[in-house]
């Protein structure tokens, strides 16, 4: 695979001598292959995102400085507060705007809120129910701080366990497609998954995954056309089109393999890194004994993802099924 810079360095040369921000795009959308122009633009967009942040930490910094030099107090800790919660709000608001709505999306403005409001009342929380209110806030967010701390530790050693794995059929997790096209979410796991397939030839796929609100195909059909697309051979892809949930993933996905490849197969599952330690859980359940392939998850979600995941270990765990 080619250095991604050679973009950058085109782009800034042209911008000296050309100074048109459309003509350079269409310059590089013509000699640039699919790849380099999708980093440029993924690149863009983190450069973008980043700014927006930068900001609003230095307006909420400057006005707390200006706040204090008109004589009123104002803590670091209250700045740290304020700065920490508006930013988390500011990312609920981005990220709905990119993404499919969900509790992941949700969960930072969830938490950033109360630092808000510690931030603007903390003085006054000194006594009665404000006091009360004030250990409680923070025993909440105590609590939490573990719980994050615990979940990061399942997840990132549950991801670590799939770099050696030797496996006679991989399953593709589906993930929400748009219309018929793959998003980054599930173009990572795709990727992955033929990175396995090309280094395990006499492997076969199973891409997994039903038809779901607003999709024109089954992301399972989808997933499949973007292995065909790029060289995978269609006899080593076997579609599972019913499921709508991990479990159905794997229960309906190992009825395949079985048929395929029998009842002995070593199987391996490819999911986001985030995902891999549920899922795991998940297969166990359905008596799949199955080694998890993380993908990379999308930069701009990493953080609404781990949230969301942390909640549904915990309602795992609250279940019993961990």
């Amino acid at each position: 695979m080619r250095v991604c810079a050679s973009p950058f360095v085109l782009y800034n040369a042209g911008a000296k001598h050309l100074g048109n921000h459309q003509t350079i795009e269409s310059i590089l959308r013509l000699i640039l292959p699919a790849f380099e122009r999708k980093i440029f633009m993924y690149t863009r967009w983190r450069l973008y995102i980043l700014a927006v942040f930068v900001v609003i930490i230095g307006v909420l910094l400057l006005g707390c400085r200006i706040w204090r030099k008109r004589g009123h107090q104002f803590s670091w800790l209250r700045e740290v507060f304020l700065v920490l919660g508006v930013v988390l709000i500011v990312e609920t608001l981005i990220i709905s705007t990119l993404s499919n709505y969900n509790l992941g999306v949700i969960l930072p403005a969830f938490f950033g809120v109360p630092l808000v409001f510690l931030a603007l009342v903390l003085p006054k929380m000194d006594r009665g129910f404000l006091l009360f209110l004030k250990w409680l806030i923070a025993g909440c967010y105590a609590v939490a701080i573990g719980i994050f701390l615990v979940c990061g530790f399942l997840m990132i050693r549950a991801s670590s366990q799939g770099e050696k794995v030797e496996a006679d059929a991989v399953i593709v997790l589906g993930a929400a497609v748009h219309g018929d096209k793959v998003t980054w979410v599930l173009e990572n796991r795709l990727n992955t998954a033929m990175e396995y397939l090309e280094a395990h030839p006499d492997a076969i796929c199973v891409v997994s995954g039903g038809q779901g609100a607003g999709e024109s195909v089954t992301e399972a059909s989808a997933m499949k056309k973007y292995m065909v697309e790029r060289g995978v051979e269609p006899s080593r892809i076997y579609t599972e089109e019913k499921a709508k949930n991990t479990k159905e993933n794997f229960e309906n996905s190992k009825v395949i393999i079985d048929d395929v490849v029998g009842n002995d197969a070593r199987i391996a599952f490819v999911t986001t890194n985030f995902h891999v330690y549920r899922a795991g859980q998940v297969a166990r359940e359905q008596g799949v004994n199955a080694v998890g392939i993380p993908a990379e998850d999308v930069w701009y979600l990493r953080l609404n993802n781990f949230l969301r995941e942390c909640v549904g270990i915990c309602v795992y765990a609250l279940r019993g099924d961990i």
